[in-house]
């Protein structure tokens, strides 16, 4: 089968770009050949299968894709783009948003938020995008997305989670906290809605000892390294990420914006780390409180609340799972439930047989 990734930036940058490489890499593990490119190609090729992993600029092209390929073009709808303008989710003092998209509210709360989503605010024709990718098959990372999209007019079976395709699971871990010092992880992009000074401020918080690397460069670094105390390791850009794990008792997610998936956390998983992560997003699809790892939650048991997401909750979380009998339990459950989901022969199933 010949098939088209289109939307694929150049280089690693994050969840998306790592769909890509791994899911070309197992198709063309099986024969199949796949070309991944940046922009929507003008002219049609001869592709079994194309799948759009980003929206194309304009209207225009979307509709030329689809005369072009038809039943063969799919979406992967990996972010809230579809749906709200600013693409993360949430409104201009940082809330978590839920409604769907309606004109005038969705255009003015991406106005005022930042001024270089002006114009895009005021130009881009979001009904017109919902009305032309509903008729085309959507992937989406997760169960929040698939709902998101139905709230917002797709009609469900046009839609299906694709959970993104990992390596092998490792065996569960039983080295935990070998100098019964709890080794915490954070690796993402150090930026306002990943959370990361909320991570920082929690640590301060602890009763127990600590070491709290945090792996990723972003706008808020400066910031965070100032915030921090000695028991912080800043680590910066790393091309090879993935040895961290190795050394970390649990890996922390602690995003405040509505994370379509958390690749990290289940990345995470993958290698037997149990997941710290705020309830927010989709990230429940693999996140199973007191199996894979913990969401930190409100005194009333509350965790899919803005008063759950407190330096104050997240510490508790941390002194709760800081138990090598507990994390080793937790460290089973991670490599269960990452091969009941990310099977790399349903994945490939899932996504041609669609």
């Amino acid at each position: 089968m010949k098939i088209l990734f289109t939307g694929v930036y150049g280089h690693l940058y994050g969840g998306l770009e790592r769909f890509a490489e791994r899911a070309k890499a197992a198709l063309e593990g099986l024969g199949h050949q796949v070309d991944a490119v940046g922009d929507p190609p003008l002219e049609a090729g001869d592709y079994d299968f194309v799948l759009m992993q980003k929206i194309p600029p304009t209207v225009e092209a979307l509709r030329r894709l689809k005369d072009q390929y038809g039943e063969r073009l799919h979406f992967y709808a990996h972010d809230h783009e579809a749906y709200c303008l600013r693409r993360h989710y949430y409104d201009p003092f940082r809330r978590n948003c839920a409604r769907t998209y309606s004109c005038f509210p969705c255009r003015l709360c991406a106005a005022v938020t930042r001024p270089q989503w002006i114009m895009r605010a005021l130009t881009r024709d979001m009904l017109a995008f919902r009305d032309e990718l509903k008729t085309v098959k959507a992937f989406v990372p997760a169960t929040y997305i698939k709902d998101n999209l139905v709230q917002n007019g797709w009609p469900a079976e046009r839609v299906r989670v694709l959970y993104p395709l990992f390596v092998k699971p490792d065996p569960p871990r039983s080295d935990f906290m070998p100098d019964k010092r709890l080794r915490i992880l954070f690796m993402g992009q150090l930026i306002a809605g990943k959370g990361v000074s909320v991570l920082i401020d929690a640590v301060r918080l602890l009763k127990i000892p600590y070491s709290l690397t945090v792996v990723g460069r972003g706008r808020d670094e400066a910031r965070l390294r100032k915030a921090a105390t000695p028991d912080v390791k800043f680590e910066g850009w790393q091309e090879n990420a993935q040895r961290y794990f190795s050394t970390a008792d649990v890996c922390v997610v602690p995003s405040l914006w509505n994370e379509p998936y958390g690749t990290v956390g289940a990345e995470a998983l993958s290698h037997g780390v149990p997941v710290i992560c705020f309830d927010v997003g989709g990230l429940y699809d693999w996140l199973k409180p007191g199996r894979t790892g913990l969401f930190p939650a409100t005194p009333d048991g509350r965790t899919r609340t803005a008063e759950a997401r407190t330096p104050a909750c997240l510490a508790a979380s941390l002194e709760q799972i800081a138990v090598p009998e507990k994390l080793m339990k937790m460290s089973v459950g991670a490599t269960e439930i990452v091969r009941e989901l990310f099977d790399p022969d349903r994945f490939i199933a899932d996504l041609l047989g669609f």
